[in-house]
């Protein structure tokens, strides 16, 4: 079996084949051609430390991820996700390789938000506000830049230490991109038809003003647990529609089974984005123009970017033998 170290995985998966991983994984889910049992969660304690196990099947891959999500880490220098892909041979059930976990979350993470802007974002947007400047952000903001034409991107963050990080290194990773960061939400709301929110937060980190939201595509990414949110409700005032990777989304997340709840929107307003792209049609904006995306993940994306990840290794050549 072969070990992939996290900066190996980098080699082996661009933002471009990322993406291409990805719209293959919501291509297979809107056909139904794989398994994949709900994910099982355990309660690691309080503040939401979790710990997840993701197994999928497919015709031509099986894969398993087991991974932590600890987002009291971040206040000690610790990764807030932590974990294991393990790629199997369908066949045989034979492992195939072992991948660092955090590595491959963030990679078909940022891939996720991506797709969901190439085909849900205004075409003439050019500004990208990214609330959180953690372990997310960094791949949110690549594949994002990798999926649309923007120029510029405005950060906002609790810590101003990790701003001026992630402003450092996203100004050498995007050449030609003007990287900044934002004095205030409302400011970087105001400047931006793009807001990815990926935080640890659990009440909304937006303000409650449904004239910051009018012609934005809007990203939810941080929230997958009931009850937690990352958009207040006024967002739900200004969207005709709203899409998710999975429906799964509508009862996982409290970014949308509140709403939901609460009649704020409704079911027959929701659709997945797969479901999108596979008719070809345009995202309905409504009078407002905003449209809406929230993001819980599935293993079929695992299983899809482990898939290219351990294909790509083979030809470079790349990670460690291990004897089973």
């Amino acid at each position: 079996m072969l070990f992939l170290t996290g900066a190996e995985i980098r080699r082996c998966l661009a933002p471009d084949a990322a993406l291409a991983a990805i719209e293959q994984a919501l291509a297979i889910q809107e056909e139904g051609e794989y398994t994949s049992p709900d994910r099982l969660h355990m309660n690691c304690g309080g503040d939401g430390d979790t710990l997840l196990l993701m197994p999928c099947l497919t015709r031509e891959a099986l894969s398993t991820k087991l991974v932590s999500v600890f987002p009291r880490n971040s206040d000690h220098g610790r990764p807030v996700i932590d974990g294991l892909v393990v790629l199997s041979d369908p066949r045989t059930g034979e492992i195939q390789a072992l991948m660092d976990g955090k590595t491959v979350t963030a990679l078909r993470t940022g891939a996720v938000t991506g797709v969901s802007i190439r085909h849900l974002a205004p075409k003439g947007a050019e500004t990208l506000g990214l609330v959180g400047c953690g372990v997310q952000a960094f791949d949110q903001a690549r594949h994002a830049c990798a999926a649309h034409p923007l120029r510029r991107l405005l950060l906002y963050g609790r810590s101003k230490e990790r701003r001026d990080l992630l402003l450092e290194r996203l100004t050498q990773e995007l050449p030609g991109i003007e990287v900044r960061g934002a004095d205030s939400i409302e400011a970087m709301m105001d400047q931006s038809q793009v807001v990815i929110t990926a935080t640890t937060a659990r009440e909304p980190v937006l303000p409650d003003d449904p004239t910051l939201f009018e012609g934005k595509h809007c990203i939810a990414m941080g929230s997958f647990e009931a009850g937690v949110r990352e958009y207040p409700d006024a967002v739900f005032e200004r969207v005709a529609g709203v899409w998710v990777d999975t429906p799964l989304a509508m009862e996982e997340s409290g970014e949308l089974a509140t709403p939901l709840e609460r009649g704020l929107i409704d079911r027959e307003q929701v659709e997945t984005l797969g479901a999108l792209i596979a008719r070809g049609g345009s995202p309905d904006r409504g009078e407002h123009g905003t449209t809406f995306f929230k993001s819980v993940g599935t293993a079929l994306f695992d299983l899809q970017a482990a898939k290219s990840i351990h294909e790509r290794a083979r030809e470079l050549g790349l990670g460690i033998e291990l004897d089973s």
